[in-house]
């Protein structure tokens, strides 16, 4: 009876618990963070390994607060996903209470204020991450150099001890050799210093004859997109993930970006591979925007769901004042998400089919 009863429809269980999902994002999402970790050193370890504490914290406290089983809600591992989806997107090395004041609106306010899991309706990192851009605008901007202008590798003892340095300032001597080294570690994204207007690194780098991974090639952003890239088909190929949203994503920035796209105006639209590859879209495209909760459920619904985020990414970064647009971007896709849902559900079987008029105007059929 109790076989029966596990192979019913309305008892079918999935072959993956919750945990064992949010270990094989993580899993995936480890070729880009070692990518980003060549190219730009320890910041983005230490910034994950806080923001992992953080969230645990907060998620534990959340849980006291509601008087709700507190081990079991954590060992379903979707903190530790808001944490490291929260901590690739904010600049590697970005000073510790960044993180915390981050995390804690992710956790608290975007995550728990609506209930928990199953029950947000925004993408809880995508929220963090605005909340900072919003606040703190300069610090979300500039992104860390380990290693000042020089010869040393950022993965070394030297850019361990810099990057240590810029996620706890109080660990320096002096204000004046705080802000002195601080300064010189700042750089910005690809986006910002050529408003979209960059060529290809990759094939620069290979025409040069320098090595693909060899940091003057400064390759690194697109090397990262293409490693996130990897790791999403990956979730993919495992069934964690549906194709409609990923696909439609990069499809219609790809589509708008050659359409808006001419060589003499490269500086002002950008060039399409950049918009694919010089920023976060397949970050955005595989791993944010597929959030099984704050995303769309129909078939229908998610390729909609993709376009309106494709769209938006694109028109932000050109027209808006947000050159990397994914957080913004994704949290209005969250906003259309139960619109596309409602519009795009499928018939009732046995039921005739209603117009798009009469489900709009509540008429009968």
């Amino acid at each position: 009876m109790t076989e029966a009863l596990a192979k019913s429809s309305p008892m079918q269980l999935g072959k993956l618990k919750t945990q064992h999902i949010m270990l094989l994002v993580i899993a995936a999402l480890l070729p880009g963070i070692s990518v980003a970790t060549w190219f730009f050193g320890w910041g983005l370890i230490i910034n994950i390994g806080l923001a992992c504490c953080f969230a645990i914290s907060c998620e534990a406290l959340a849980l006291y607060v509601q008087k709700k089983p507190i081990k079991a809600a954590l060992n379903d591992n979707s903190a530790i996903v808001t944490a490291f989806l929260f901590a690739i997107t904010i600049p590697p090395g970005s000073t510790w209470w960044l993180v915390l004041f981050g995390i804690a609106f992710a956790i608290l306010i975007a995550k728990h204020a609506y209930g928990g899991l199953g029950q947000n309706p925004f993408n809880p990192a995508m929220c963090g991450y605005l909340f900072l851009l919003l606040t703190f605008p300069l610090q979300m901007t500039s992104w860390h150099i380990p290693i000042e202008q020089g010869t040393l590798s950022p993965i070394g003892w030297e850019g361990f001890k810099q990057s240590i340095l810029a996620v706890f300032p109080f660990l320096f001597a002096s204000a004046e050799s705080m802000v002195t080294t601080i300064d010189g570690m700042t750089m910005a994204t690809p986006l910002i210093v050529s408003k979209m207007a960059g060529t290809n690194a990759l094939l620069e780098a290979n025409e040069a004859g320098l090595a693909l991974f060899l940091r003057s090639s400064e390759t690194g952003w697109e090397l990262m997109n293409i490693a996130y890239m990897l790791g999403g088909l990956s979730l993919l190929a495992f069934g964690i993930i549906r194709w409609h949203i990923p696909l439609s994503i990069i499809v219609t920035v790809a589509v708008v970006s050659t359409l808006f796209y001419s060589p003499n105006s490269s500086a002002v639209f950008g060039t399409p591979y950049l918009h694919l590859f010089g920023s976060a879209t397949m970050v955005g495209a595989f791993f944010i925007a597929t959030d099984p909760v704050s995303a769309a459920t129909t078939t229908k619904g998610r390729i909609f769901y993709g376009i309106i985020i494709g769209l938006s990414i694109y028109g932000i970064r050109v027209w808006g004042s947000y050159l990397d647009s994914i957080a913004i971007a994704v949290l209005f896709g969250n906003f259309c998400a139960p619109i596309f849902d409602y519009y795009c559900r499928p018939r009732v079987y046995g039921h005739t089919k209603r117009s798009l008029f009469a489900r709009v105007t509540g008429s009968k059929p």
